[in-house]
């Protein structure tokens, strides 16, 4: 059907708009839905029943949430297109209107197909037709033509929005996935994403606080069209809330799974990060429900893979440690030791606390991290030795710390960086950038060095520079570069405080504070120092630390 005047000047949009609303509402019960299913069923299920039975209906109950979750994608999906059509609609009938009222001063009458005629048969311009069009007829074929661009654009508008809601539809049993998600979501962001406003998001790298402040301009609704449309930006942009991160890197994550079903063909590297996706959604399955809280702040494939993985909520808590895995790390051990040890911290700074401040404890895996000697790897390379990994690793390290105080409620927290191994070097470089990083302390185990050669180059003063480090962990003996070099023994020899990465920071030279830990047995010790049974005093000390109770830590003679 032809769209004429009448029909775009008329047109009303409360019923779109309250099928856009009613949408929205649907897409959030439909959330509620799936955290209900998680809390009162999957959650108990998973803690108080075991065996067969137990088996395949955790694996019915996982299905209902996945469906009550992609349906509420999909919901929302319908609740932005709609968005998007009374957008683009709305500003064709304003110009419309601006015409229509500027041909109506000028003295013209407007058919309703659009025609623009003359007022009177007298007002027809007269003249020599060699002398060209008059100068009136030239302003009546251009407001025309401005209505049939308005009608035209309006028409192309509904035509364009119909065909997106038509593909918005789920196959009979709910058969979407997070894969079909994803590639609705595109769709509609490519249909609807400069209506809406997609496209005001900040860039991956922006200051946090710019972020922050973007975000909290944002109405509610517009907030919930940017997660529909926008997920894998939103959930690693720092400056973003915690709890919308792990939101919106819940479905990342899902996504990222459901990429590469199982038996798909994939490369070493894409297997190793599926690997990891589904350990990493494992874990936080697991934990769901258990105190301290799982936020997953951080999820995505580039390099080996990026995870950020929190317990507790950094936004609310009043100490926050970041942990910083180093040497051989990859994404499957976020879902494993290393998410262990980040527990492992928050479970050691709630015993140090009074009982009264919170704490919220992370790995952060936004880097790669070096490989070298590990069967992890069909290429194991000498990554361990090179500075620009940690650097660039650092850059990243830092702005995370920047978002973590932009979105903070209330006061200040204590923060803590916690590097181990080659992660030392990387949470190093990022206290030596330009303007440090946002910490209060630092704590360095297993180090090689952290390019630094005295505790106060890292910005929170030598008391706050803490190393932990076993005589037997033959990391924090590693030799410089120049003393890897033929004759270069002699020289270690000599200073053997000069480690691959700077001074040692466990040396009287460096200047910082050496906590005591557990000297253990080589090459055990240099895994040991997050282990509450092998690692000795480490993860007390640590625990007091980063629960700003330095008089409970023990001390270790400095090298």
């Amino acid at each position: 059907m032809t769209l004429t005047v009448r029909d775009l000047q008329n047109l009303r949009f409360s019923a779109l708009e309250g099928a856009k609303d009613e949408w929205a509402q649907i897409a959030r019960r439909l959330g509620g839905y799936c955290d209900r299913v998680d809390a009162h069923m999957l959650r108990p299920l998973s803690h108080e029943w075991s065996g067969e039975a137990s088996d395949k209906a955790r694996k019915r109950m996982t299905r209902l949430s996945d469906n009550f979750q992609f349906s509420s994608q999909e919901c929302a999906l319908v609740e932005t297109t709609l968005d998007g059509a009374i957008t683009e609609l709305r500003a064709q009938q304003k110009l419309l209107h601006q015409v229509l009222d500027e041909a109506t001063r000028k003295g013209y009458r407007v058919a309703p197909t659009g025609e623009v005629m003359y007022a009177d048969e007298g007002d027809i311009p007269t003249g020599d037709p060699d002398a060209g069009v008059p100068a009136k007829e030239q302003e009546r074929l251009g407001l025309e033509n401005d209505i049939f661009d308005a009608l035209r654009g309006a028409e192309e508008i509904d035509a364009r929005y119909r065909l997106a809601l038509t593909k918005l539809r789920v196959g009979r049993g709910l058969s979407v996935n997070g894969l079909e998600s994803d590639r609705d979501a595109a769709a509609i962001s490519k249909i609807a994403g400069v209506a809406v406003g997609l496209d005001s998001a900040p860039a991956k790298g922006t200051d946090p606080k710019k972020v922050r402040d973007w975000w909290k301009g944002l109405s509610k609704e517009e907030q919930e069209e940017q997660l529909a449309l926008n997920p894998s930006l939103i959930g690693n942009l720092d400056g973003i809330p915690a709890r919308t991160r792990d939101k919106a890197n819940r479905v990342n994550l899902d996504r990222l799974i459901d990429m590469y079903p199982p038996g798909t063909p994939m490369s070493p590297t894409v297997a190793r990060q599926r690997e990891g996706f589904e350990a990493i959604k494992n874990r936080l399955e697991g934990d769901s429900g258990k105190e301290p809280e799982p936020l997953l702040l951080g999820i995505g494939p580039e390099g080996q893979g990026r995870a950020i993985l929190s317990y507790g909520d950094p936004d609310t808590a009043d100490n926050v440690a970041a942990y910083v895995p180093g040497l051989n790390t990859q994404l499957r051990d976020v879902g494993a030791e290393d998410g262990d040890r980040a527990l492992n911290v928050w479970d050691s700074a709630q015993d140090a606390g009074d009982g009264r401040k919170t704490t919220a404890s992370i790995v952060w895996l936004g880097y790669d991290a070096p490989q070298a000697g590990t069967d992890r790897l069909s290429d194991s390379d000498l990554s361990v030795a090179d500075r620009e990994r940690g650097q660039k690793g650092g850059a990243a390290f830092g702005q995370f710390l920047d978002g973590v105080q932009a979105t903070h409620q209330g006061e200040r927290p204590h923060v803590t960086a916690i590097g181990h191994s080659y992660g030392s070097f990387t949470v190093g470089q990022a206290a030596q950038r330009e303007g440090g990083i946002p910490a209060d302390d630092i704590i360095l185990v297993g180090s090689p060095g952290t390019g630094a050669q005295r505790a106060e180059q890292l910005g929170v003063g030598a008391d706050h520079v803490w190393a932990g480090a076993a005589e037997s962990d033959l990391v924090t003996h590693a030799p410089s570069n120049f003393e890897t070099l033929p004759g270069g023994a002699i020289a270690h020899l000599s200073d053997p405080h000069e480690l691959h990465f700077g001074q040692d920071p466990a040396s009287e030279e460096f200047g910082g504070r050496r906590f005591g830990v557990a000297d253990g047995d080589s090459p055990a010790s240099h895994s040991n120092y997050f282990d509450r049974d092998k690692g000795g005093d480490s993860l007390t000390n640590m625990g007091a630390i980063v629960a700003g109770r330095p008089e409970k830590v023990t001390f270790q003679g400095r090298r």
